[in-house]
């Protein structure tokens, strides 16, 4: 999962909340995984695909 992580997902990520959800405090699963946002928060990738959700289109692309 490579990409740009913001700080305070960093903080998250160090307090042991890597596989949690910023958005919602569920795990990521097989089925929905967390993804990054464009801003640096790692959230389930429904998050990012569903149109009536404030994350909408912001996962991190590979470039």
């Amino acid at each position: 999962m490579a990409g740009w992580i913001s700080m305070g997902q960093q903080k998250r990520d160090h307090e042991g909340l890597r596989n949690i959800c910023a958005a919602d405090g569920h795990p990521g699963t097989e089925d929905d995984p967390l993804v990054k946002t464009t801003d640096g928060w790692r959230v389930h990738l429904s998050d990012t695909t569903d149109p009536n959700n404030g994350f909408y289109g912001q996962q991190q692309t590979e470039g």
